[in-house]
């Protein structure tokens, strides 16, 4: 008897192979800033995930996750500009010293719970910004660093990939976003993922059985910000710029709305919940200037009547749903 695929399998496949052939369609069926939105989506989707793995699966909503971000794309940019113009080296120095950050940072956040935990976070954030924001010719201060060139890398049967050609990019983007995914996926299907489910489910339960929780936690907040030092890393090479609003508190009230937007903790949704607000600020805002008020008209509305998000509607439809 032929198994039917899950709806979460079908949307996977169809994702990848709509992503697969974007590209051809850049110039011939659409302009190519559509290929241009669609890398930065891809991009932020990464950070989505490592946010959907701290918030969804462990139960710790950060409020400056943006910082992990940020990190990421000052740390890229730094050694573009510095060290080398080796891409893989930028993506590696901007991914560790976040790692880095966020092993500092979890380990003094995690003492707190709850909206203690969310100030606190919010708290480093602040303190990363006014640091890059007030690093003067370091960091670019209020203006940032522009410029940021990547040497093109020859690869036998490929040619030579040129980083800052536009397709070549989103490929790039669409690779570490499918080895993000099926490592994001790998993590909350194991052991360690379970034990991340018990501590969000039920701490003192946890802890009774034995589970060290703050060690959990960590671990958790520390993955959580190398998957968005990493999308930082990704950022500042396809935008060849990067500023302090990275860093700002702003853009992690964004991951929150994105990640309940599409459905927290089930790492599909926040994708949706991220395609659709980019969507929502990229097209709306150049037609209506009040845009935000149907953005939040829609998240109202999810709220009310769809609590698992975007997702939840595609996987339990209003009219298959028991009166």
């Amino acid at each position: 008897m032929t198994q039917r695929l899950a709806p979460r399998a079908i949307l996977e496949i169809v994702t990848v192979s709509v992503l697969l052939v974007l590209p051809l369609g850049s110039d011939r069926l659409f302009d190519s800033y559509y290929l241009d939105l669609a890398s930065r989506i891809i991009i932020t989707w990464i950070a989505l995930l490592g946010f959907d793995i701290l918030a969804g699966y462990t139960g710790l909503v950060s409020l400056g996750h943006a910082m992990f971000f940020g990190l990421g794309a000052y740390g890229a940019a730094l050694t573009l500009l510095h060290v080398s113009s080796s891409l893989p080296l930028a993506l590696l120095a901007g991914t560790v010293a976040t790692t880095a950050a966020a092993a500092i940072v979890g380990y003094l956040s995690i003492r707190t719970q709850g909206v203690y935990f969310i100030l606190l976070t919010l708290v480093f954030a602040e303190f990363g910004y006014e640091v890059v924001f007030n690093g003067g010719e370091i960091t670019g201060g209020q203006n940032g660093l522009a410029s940021l060139s990547t040497t093109p890398v020859k690869l036998p049967g490929l040619g030579t990939l040129d980083w800052s050609d536009p397709t070549v990019a989103f490929y790039l983007a669409l690779v570490a976003f499918v080895i993000a995914y099926i490592t994001a996926r790998w993590i909350v299907g194991s052991g360690f993922g379970s034990t991340l489910a018990a501590v969000r489910d039920n701490q003192d339960r946890a802890t009774y059985l034995g589970y060290d929780v703050a060690a959990i936690k960590r671990r958790a907040f520390v993955i959580s910000g190398t998957f968005a030092g990493f999308a930082g890393a990704l950022w500042a090479q396809h935008e060849s710029y990067v500023s302090p609003q990275l860093l700002h508190w702003t853009l992690s009230g964004q991951f929150i709305i994105m990640t309940w937007l599409g459905g927290v903790g089930t790492l599909v949704g926040p994708l949706i919940g991220g395609a659709v607000l980019m969507y929502f600020a990229e097209f709306l805002s150049s037609i209506l200037k009040n845009w935000l008020i149907i953005f939040g008209l829609l998240y109202i509305f999810v709220v009310l009547y769809a609590p698992q998000g975007l997702w939840g509607i595609v996987m339990y439809p209003p009219w298959k749903r028991s009166r």
